[in-house]
């Protein structure tokens, strides 16, 4: 299970060999992960900041994954993906511009329900965008929605995306175990449904702080993500909004034909934002019990709905 994405490395100083071109200032180390280091750099001739990923080291496979990334970033232009600027060698070093998302992952974040919708609402968005496009990421995960410092989310990293006619079995198991469908870490055909696989998996692990799927070895994840039912969120943590929880569950689903697809996630997630919307309004205008009143001329407000 080579294949595994490592953990990302914390934020600190420049070490190691960068090289860049003159245009860029180097400025610090964002994070690194199994097939590259991201650092933070000052374009010099415009001014602003950019992320720069230098790829590890001169591997075949790493280097064919880097060149994908950056074909398909330049390719699925979308509010809700990480830009790109520029691909290029230096001092025969791949490396990939793209834009600096300030407000770091969702993996750091601490989030309120309805914040986090909103963030995965996009995530879904974004996702559509590439699976019309014919491309499945494979790596949806907190660490890969960069947030901006107004909490709107941007997918990144699609080192490990595959165009849909090359997502056929077979292929080696790559990816990062928590998040991975059953069909994934099985190395069966991986579609947009193994996506939705990995985005509820997300959803469950920021609604409780814990993975769906769990145990004591690599063995016992992947036998926990192909037969075990997740634990229900709202049984982990009180409070957990019914309709998130319904959203996760429903994403979790071992038969990839048994899960929403990704614009019947964003639309869940989108009614969950509207009706608290609607209860922020029907407060506002019949008083703090508004949960225990009809609303004229419409349906009753129930209280769960909101919870």
């Amino acid at each position: 299970m080579s294949g595994f994405a490592a953990p990302s490395a914390p934020q600190g100083s420049l070490a190691g060999p960068f090289e860049a071109p003159p245009k860029y200032q180097l400025l610090r180390v964002l994070g690194s992960g199994a097939m590259g280091t991201v650092v933070l750099a000052r374009d010099r001739g415009l001014g602003r900041l950019v992320a720069l990923k230098f790829l590890r080291e001169s591997c075949p496979v790493f280097l064919e994954r880097f060149e994908r990334e950056a074909r398909l970033l330049a390719r699925l232009v979308h509010p809700s993906i990480v830009r790109v600027h520029e691909f290029d060698r230096f001092a025969g070093r791949p490396y990939l511009a793209m834009d600096y998302v300030r407000g770091g992952n969702l993996a750091q974040a601490r989030l309120d329900p309805r914040e986090l919708a909103r963030s995965l609402r996009d995530v879904g968005d974004a996702l559509g965008l590439a699976h019309s496009r014919g491309v499945v990421h494979r790596d949806v995960k907190p660490e890969n929605v960069l947030l901006d410092g107004r909490g709107r989310a941007q997918l990144a990293d699609f080192g490990l995306a595959l165009e849909r006619w090359e997502s056929r079995s077979g292929r080696p198991v790559a990816g990062s175990l928590w998040s991975m469908s059953p069909e994934q870490v099985r190395g069966e055909h991986v579609g947009p449904a193994s996506d939705v696989f990995s985005l509820g998996s997300t959803l469950y692990r920021k609604l409780t702080g814990a993975w769906p799927f769990r145990g004591r070895s690599v063995g016992d994840v992947i036998q926990a993500i192909q037969e075990d039912a997740p634990v229900p969120p709202r049984e982990l943590v009180s409070g957990v909004p019914r309709a998130l929880e319904a959203i996760a569950l429903g994403c979790l689903a071992k038969d990839p034909e048994r899960r929403p697809g990704i614009g019947e996630v964003g639309d869940g997630l989108g009614r969950f934002l509207e009706r608290r919307t609607l209860y922020a309004r029907v407060t506002r205008i019949l008083g703090p019990n508004a949960r225990e009143r009809a609303v004229p001329r419409g349906p009753r407000i129930h209280p769960e709905e909101f919870s």
